[in-house]
């Protein structure tokens, strides 16, 4: 599904995201809607597709990704304290890709990637 997304992501995120975080966050963007960047993605269905142990360790993950400035989590409500939740017990987690700028797919018609020598 969104698969350009993912491509586009991949070099946004750079070189300082790697690992589970890094696979997460392309999973998301793999499964997200191209239009929308919505995924629906369920947390059992990332660790099988990152290879992760388990959910808690994708939930781990993603509270990283946030933590560094790449929220995916939709918000669900607010906790009695204030709080933003992400996860209420009954109700599906939901991502969202982040906005990122730019990422450029392919060379602009005309212009030389490789410098004439």
């Amino acid at each position: 599904m969104g698969y350009h997304l993912r491509r586009q992501l991949r070099e946004a995120l750079g070189p300082n995201i790697t690992g589970l975080q890094r696979a997460v966050a392309l999973e998301i963007a793999d499964d997200a809607n191209e239009d929308t960047r919505r995924s629906w993605v369920t947390l059992e269905d990332l660790a099988r597709w990152t290879g992760a142990k388990d959910a808690v360790v994708v939930r781990n993950a993603l509270k990283r990704l946030a933590a560094v400035g790449w929220e995916f989590r939709v918000p669900i409500g607010q906790g009695k304290d204030g709080r933003i939740l992400y996860a209420v017990p009954g109700v599906r987690m939901t991502f969202t890709v982040p906005p990122f700028e730019g990422v450029a797919t392919a060379t602009p018609k005309g212009s030389h990637r490789y410098p004439k020598g």
